[in-house]
């Protein structure tokens, strides 16, 4: 490892009452491999936002509960510290030591997140002077400008998401333009030491002119951006009177496809809502006669009731009769004697005559209710019998209805396609002539421009850097022996182009290869800048964390960028895993060499408690019911 390199050791989160979720790193080579979804982008995401990083952590689930991150880490001497900031952003809090937790008896020391050069109290001017780069400058524009180092200049050399390891720019910069030249300016003082302290701004006659040649230069490469776009929609057509042609005719069938489209749907939804409504009446009958088979249960049981009362009724009514034909003696309720009885008084219940009328009234009673009963059961049946007799018909028309809504569906999805065929085509056409309209204008600007001066377009321009033949000669002969030590395809050749800022490899520029390709050749270039600031003994972060760099074994574009038949993996981790004097940190899908496997600096997120570990979060309970 360079002199003046950190090391990472650890990142953490922490939260009240949670368990904490750690990661730890060792010199060396460090895998973090398995399935989607288990936090390895997020530990890269982590790290950036640990290392200035301005956003806001991605709001996962996992992470809810989680209001700390911890990143331990060594200085290049070896002194270990920890960073700790809110999950929300915001300033840091640095320990000596390696922390998860706040130690007691400890005040850290506060740094802002935002880069100041004029003040050591933010965390970029504290990591810079860890490297003992904290008073170099790099120039900011063609006019000679410079700004002062911030170590945000350097993270996306060192810590590379999927999104951009794949990407088609050069892998020295970013993709935004306004940046194109201190980034540049970057690679330059890690490849060299020097940086741009020494260059002076251009005076300011010459300092119009060079805005105006630098304005002309980015509108040309606007121009060949749009070109560039316009050819991929409408290939080599540039008659813009043809494309207003066809979309004038476009727009003419489109509103005849959407008439049509209109009346099927129109239709469509005719018939849907007529099977509804049968669907409804079926369902409706359905329910009804099972309610009236659940009544017509419930009223056998009430006439087994009626009949039983009716009985109990009759049998009362037989013994009054009995009881009142008998000679008069002791009263059979009270025992009393004839001359003591009063059978016409109210508190007497021995009045034999009165329980018969009373008898005969509940009976008369019983038999309307049953008759009622009877006739409700009637009426319920024949209900029934009407509902089963609706139901073939209702069931007939909702067959109708499939089938029509069988012969209209493919049509309707056919008339949709060629809707959406028509819609696409006039899109294109339409984004063609913006295009052609863009370009129009951009080049009557650059026109406008060239009127306004003279001088030639270069003639006030400061370069970007003043990278030497001979640095990047080494360089491109590094990244050619470390591209051939992994196996890579073709590697007789590698030269960096000026003009793209890219290196081109065995004559094929790397940005023109497929995404698999473009991941693994921008790994390599990560890479290959941290073994050659190491060899010469020059600064760099110190580590390298790398997201999907073998894309070409899971996701290839075509067979050009398919390297699953080939050998690269296994010399790929072969040849990190054999250099523990720099930190590099894989993040991949699919399971590593078996070279790697048994590391102890390799870890395998599945998702799945009984097998490797579940992932940067443990598992969170089960809700219990």
């Amino acid at each position: 490892m360079t002199a003046t390199a950190l090391t990472l050791r650890h990142l953490a989160f922490t939260g009240p009452n949670k368990p904490i979720a750690d990661i730890e790193f060792g010199d060396g080579l460090n895998v973090i491999y398995g399935a989607s979804e288990t936090g390895k982008s997020f530990i890269l995401e982590s790290i950036d936002f640990m290392l200035g990083g301005g956003e806001d952590l991605r709001d996962i689930p996992e992470r809810v509960g989680y209001d700390r991150v911890w990143l331990g880490f060594e200085a290049p001497d070896g002194k270990p510290y920890t960073l700790e900031r809110a999950v929300v952003g915001g300033k840091y809090s640095l320990f000596e030591g390696l922390h998860k937790a706040v130690p007691e008896g400890v005040n850290p020391v506060v740094l802002n997140g935002k880069h100041n050069p004029q003040r050591n109290n933010n965390v970029s001017m504290f990591l810079l002077g860890l490297l003992g780069l904290s008073e170099k400058r790099i120039q900011k524009n063609a006019r000679g400008e410079t700004n002062s180092l911030s170590f945000r200049n350097l993270v996306h050399l060192c810590v590379v998401p999927e999104g951009d390891i794949q990407k088609r720019g050069s892998p020295i910069e970013t993709g935004d333009y306004l940046t194109r030249t201190p980034e540049m300016s970057v690679f330059k003082l890690l490849v060299t030491g020097v940086d741009d302290s020494a260059v002076v701004p251009v005076d300011e006659d010459r300092t119009r002119a060079a805005s105006r040649a630098a304005k002309a230069e980015v509108i040309d490469e606007l121009i060949a951006r749009y070109k560039e776009k316009l050819t991929s929609i409408v290939g080599e057509e540039d008659d813009v009177g043809e494309l207003e042609d066809q979309l004038s005719k476009l727009e003419d069938a489109l509103e005849v496809e959407r008439t049509g489209l209109q009346q099927l749907e129109f239709e469509f939804r005719e018939i849907a809502t007529r099977r509804r409504s049968y669907r409804i009446a079926i369902d409706g009958a359905d329910e009804r006669r099972a309610e009236i088979e659940e009544l017509l249960a419930r009223f056998v049981l009430l006439s087994l009731s009626y009949e039983s009362d009716l009985r109990r009724l009759e049998g009362l009514r037989e013994a009054g009769s009995l009881i009142g034909a008998l000679a008069p003696g002791r009263c059979t309720l009270c025992g009393a004697l004839p001359e003591h009885q009063h059978p016409d008084g109210d508190d007497c219940d021995g009045n034999v005559e009165l329980v018969v009328a009373a008898t005969d009234a509940e009976t008369s009673k019983i038999r309307l209710l049953a008759k009622e009963l009877q006739e409700t059961v009637t009426q319920l049946n024949e209900e029934s019998a009407a509902i089963e007799a609706s139901k073939p018909g209702l069931e007939a028309q909702l067959s109708a209805t499939d089938v029509e809504l069988s012969r209209i569906t493919p049509t309707l999805q056919g008339q949709r396609a060629a809707y959406s065929e028509f819609t696409e085509k006039r899109s294109s056409v339409a984004a063609a002539l913006s295009l052609f309209q863009s370009i129009s204008d951009l080049e009557q600007h650059k026109a406008e421009l060239e009127e306004e001066t003279t001088e030639p377009k270069t003639a006030s321009l400061q370069p970007a850097s003043s990278l030497s033949e001979s640095v990047l000669d080494q360089f491109s002969e590094h990244l050619r022996l470390l591209l051939q030590a992994w196996t890579f395809p073709e590697t007789e050749r590698v030269h960096f182009d000026r003009a793209t800022k890219d290196f081109v490899i065995s004559g094929k520029p790397r940005g023109s290869r497929g995404k698999g390709m473009r991941a693994i050749t921008h790994s390599a270039f990560n890479v290959s800048l941290l073994e050659f600031t190491r060899d010469k003994d020059l600064p760099h972060p110190g580590f390298v964390v790398l997201d999907t760099p073998l894309l070409a074994y899971r996701e290839p574009e075509h067979d050009e960028d398919d390297l699953s038949e080939t050998d690269l993996r296994d010399h790929f981790y072969e040849y990190l895993s054999k250099h523990d004097d720099r930190q590099v940190i894989i993040l991949e899908n699919d399971t590593p060499s078996n070279a790697v496997l048994t590391r102890s600096q390799t870890t395998f997120f599945t998702k799945n408690e009984q097998l490797g570990r579940y992932g940067l979060f443990p598992r969170p309970p089960t809700k219990r019911s």
